[in-house]
């Protein structure tokens, strides 16, 4: 009933007087456009919008979708009505175990949702925690950095992806939780990977009407893989509550969640924090690492860019010196390097999502409430008439330019912008830049193969980012 009641409420809005519904392709009966869309939708989006405009309407399956594919239009869904496109169109997997009700980035808008982003925004992820936990950071890159060594010594080539997801998987274990096993990192590594996985597309997703009957099995899958994650992360809070009673606590971030969970500005249960600690290293892992991979990739396949960063590199810190974060102020190639990468390859393309709370006019049309919102950010990337050259891998571009991807700038927005830009943003960036730092700094490399991989220009259709087909590389003595 409610399929057909919006589908009644669109008609109204196309038939009758008053603002009308963005132009868009005619949908066929039952799948709507999904026919049209092919494997690169986001590139078919771009032609699509071509014909339509920059705020276009299509249906996928049986959910109606508006698709913003300039800057303008980003800026007027996501900050001029932020609020009315504050909500969350939740993916079929992510409703498994309570998640989406629970989350930071799904859950809605409410109190509850507000008092965790605030957490995050003046706590956990605010200047003095970030400069505090520092030395952490430093482990882990030494960690990463010995690693390297031992495939160099060997001679044996290093998949970059995983090096990097597993140092900082470590990383963020010793920073919450104190933890610096091996195993356990490595047993969570096949967890999340197993999670990872379920991200491809379900029907259930476009025909919401079959949520309940899971068709493709997602959600049971999803309900057992994050289930058993969850489980993981409660068994670390439920012990880190019984060392507190016998007064033995911990000087790490759960200890800072759990003192202001137990105050009185915020209401949590040990669920939340269950939740909150899960996406806190769940929720940003897999991006950080597949970021770091595609810088690398196309430093490998650019070595005059790659050659200009080292030295850049070298001429702050020295031949054998130790970089901090402070220097990555001195380092504006590097800060180049790092914005085009996010341009060139957006996180997710079109993992940015909203829906709308209420009916909303933006730009003379009107969206009506529960309409899915995409960003194509991937069209903004490779747009003529607003990067010179788009299609080539040009950190200059970034040089002399206070553009930035803090989300003011809507042409550069990987990490979303408005009332949902991601709150683990901070730790993010100091991440990607500190572990590209250490990796061109401490090594020289060469490609497994010498020819191009035919899919390095490639991004997947996914919720993350990684390339279809790992980067490889042999780490060389400088």
């Amino acid at each position: 009933m409610g399929v057909m009641f919006l589908g009644l409420r669109w008609f109204v809005f196309l038939r009758g007087p008053g603002p009308r519904l963005p132009p868009g392709p005619t949908p066929l009966p039952i799948i709507g456009n999904l026919h049209q869309l092919g494997k690169n939708r986001y590139e078919t989006l771009r032609q699509l919008a071509k014909t339509y405009g920059p705020l276009m309407s299509i249906r996928m399956g049986s959910v109606y979708t508006v698709v913003a594919s300039t800057p303008e239009t980003a800026m007027a869904l996501l900050q001029r009505h932020g609020q009315a496109f504050s909500g969350r169109y939740v993916p079929h997997a992510l409703e498994a175990c309570g998640f989406s009700k629970l989350s930071i980035t799904f859950g809605p808008a409410g109190k509850e949702w507000r008092d965790k982003r605030k957490m995050c925004k003046e706590i956990l992820f605010s200047d003095r925690c970030l400069e505090g936990s520092e030395p952490l950071r430093q482990e882990m890159l030494q960690r990463l950095v010995d690693a390297v060594n031992v495939h160099r010594d060997r001679g044996e080539v290093v998949n970059v992806h995983d090096a990097v997801f597993m140092a900082n998987l470590d990383l963020l274990l010793s920073t919450i939780f104190s933890i610096t096993s091996p195993d356990t990192v490595v047993e969570l590594k096949k967890m999340m990977d197993d999670f990872f996985a379920l991200f491809a597309p379900n029907i259930a997703d476009y025909f919401p009407i079959l949520r309940p009957l899971d068709p493709q099995g997602i959600r049971r899958k999803a309900e057992l893989s994050l289930g058993k994650l969850l489980a993981k992360f409660r068994e670390f809070v439920d012990q880190r509550l019984e060392d507190r009673r016998r007064n033995n606590p911990r000087h790490d971030l759960l200890e800072a969640i759990i003192d202001i969970a137990q105050g009185n500005d915020y209401n949590f249960t040990t669920q939340d924090i269950t939740y909150l600690v899960y996406e806190l290293i769940v929720g940003g892992i897999d991006t950080n690492s597949g970021m770091v991979e595609w810088i690398m990739t196309e430093l490998l396949f650019n070595p005059d860019k790659l050659k200009r960063l080292k030295q850049e590199i070298k001429s702050v810190v020295g031949e054998n010196g130790q970089i901090r974060e402070a220097d990555v102020a001195s380092l504006p190639y590097m800060q180049a390097v790092i914005k085009e990468t996010f341009r060139y390859h957006p996180p997710g393309n079109l993992a940015i999502t909203r829906m709308s709370e209420a009916d909303q006019e933006v730009n003379g049309y009107m969206i009506p409430k529960g309409t899915q919102i995409l960003f194509n950010t991937w069209s903004m990337a490779k747009d003529p008439s607003i990067w010179t050259d788009p299609e080539s891998f040009e950190p200059e571009r970034f040089l002399d330019n206070k553009l930035d991807f803090k989300g003011q700038h809507f042409q550069l927005i990987p990490f979303g912008a408005g009332r949902r830009i991601c709150p683990g943003m901070p730790l993010a960036t100091r991440i990607v830049q500190m572990t590209t730092a250490v990796l061109v700094h401490n090594f020289d490399w060469k490609l497994e193969k010498d020819k191009d991989h035919p899919d390095h220009k490639q991004d997947n259709f996914t919720m993350n980012l990684r390339k279809p087909t790992p980067l490889r590389a042999f780490p060389l003595k400088i």
